[in-house]
């Protein structure tokens, strides 16, 4: 007995993308646009990541990594 092989006739809406971006890159994160840019939130001061109650040992890996 032979079984024919069927084959979909659409393909997913994963595999079905607009052809924006170079294939295989679609699910990186693109540029942001200028006006993105510009709208997005801006870290005012390393200071803002400061992080109460870390050992000292903590608190010098976490300088290192700013640092880095």
């Amino acid at each position: 007995m032979h079984v024919p092989i069927t084959y979909p006739v659409a393909m997913s809406n994963a595999a079905n993308t607009d052809k924006s971006a170079p294939h295989g890159t679609t699910l990186l994160a693109r540029d942001l646009t200028p006006d993105e840019l510009r709208a997005a939130p801006a870290l005012a001061s390393a200071e803002a990541l400061v992080i109460e109650d870390l050992t000292a040992d903590e608190d010098d890996a976490f300088a290192a990594a700013l640092d880095s």
